[in-house]
C-alpha cells in the first residue's frame, strides 16, 4: 500500500466492470433478524488451525510493520482513517499459537482521480506472514473486507497493491488502472479498483438452517 500522503497520478478509465457480490452458502441463514450494516462479518475456518475474522485495529499494527515496513516503528503503520467507525480489520488467527498470520483493512476514503472527492473505501495494510503464504489467507481476509463494504452499501473500493499481490486483487475481480510507479523504500506499486454491490437480505432459505 502507498506511504501516507503519496498518491499516483493516473490516466481515465471506464468504471463499467465485474461487480464483487457475496457468495451465496444454501442453507444457511445470514443476518436474519438484524439489519446486515449491524451484523458481524465473520468467516468460518480456513482449515482446523486458523479463523478468519473482524478484529481490533491494533491486532493488525504489528504484522503490518514485519511485513510492510520492517526497521520502521510500529506507528508508521497506523493509517489515518482507519480510526473512522465505518472502517473494518480483518485478521487470521492461528488457533494453535495465537499469533496473526493475515491482516487487512478497509477504509471509506475516495479514490485519489475523482476530482469530486465524493464516496468511495480503500483497501490498505494487507500482509501475510512469510510462513503462511500459499494458503488462501490474503484472499479470504479480502473476501471479508468486500463483505464489510457490501454490508455498508457497497460502492467503489481501491488500492495500491504491491505488484507481487496483484493476482490476489485480480481473482477478486479487481482491475488495474494506469501505470505500475514506484514508492521510494517500498516499491512497485499498480492501482487496483472495484465496485462492490450492496448487501441484500436474504430471504429465508425453504430447508432447514445450519445452527
Amino acid at each position: 500500500m502507498a506511504a501516507d500522503g503519496l498518491t499516483p497520478t493516473v490516466t481515465g478509465q471506464s468504471l463499467e466492470q465485474v461487480t464483487f457480490r457475496l457468495p451465496e452458502q444454501p442453507g444457511r441463514r445470514r443476518h436474519l433478524g438484524r439489519s446486515p450494516k449491524d451484523a458481524p462479518i465473520r468467516s468460518q475456518a480456513v482449515d482446523d488451525r486458523v479463523s478468519v475474522g473482524t478484529a481490533a485495529a491494533e491486532t493488525t499494527w504489528a504484522l503490518r510493520q514485519e511485513v510492510l515496513r520492517p526497521g520502521r516503528a510500529v506507528r508508521d503503520c497506523i493509517y489515518p482513517g482507519e480510526a473512522d467507525p465505518r472502517a473494518a480489520h480483518v485478521a487470521a488467527v492461528s488457533s494453535d499459537t495465537g499469533a496473526v498470520v493475515a491482516v487487512g483493512v478497509v477504509m471509506p476514503e475516495p479514490p485519489p482521480w475523482d476530482s469530486n472527492k465524493g464516496d468511495g473505501w480503500r483497501v490498505r495494510g494487507m500482509a501475510t506472514r512469510p510462513g503462511a503464504r500459499g494458503r488462501g489467507l490474503g484472499g479470504r481476509v479480502l473476501d471479508l473486507l468486500l463483505a464489510h463494504v457490501a454490508a455498508h452499501g457497497g460502492g467503489l473500493v481501491w488500492c495500491n497493491a504491491r505488484t507481487p499481490a496483484l493476482h490476489l486483487y485480480e481473482r477478486a475481480g479487481f482491475l488495474p488502472r494506469g501505470d505500475v510507479f514506484d514508492l521510494p523504500e517500498i516499491g512497485p506499486h499498480q492501482v487496483m479498483w472495484s465496485t462492490v454491490a450492496p448487501l441484500r437480505e436474504p430471504a429465508v432459505p425453504d430447508g432447514p438452517a445450519s445452527p
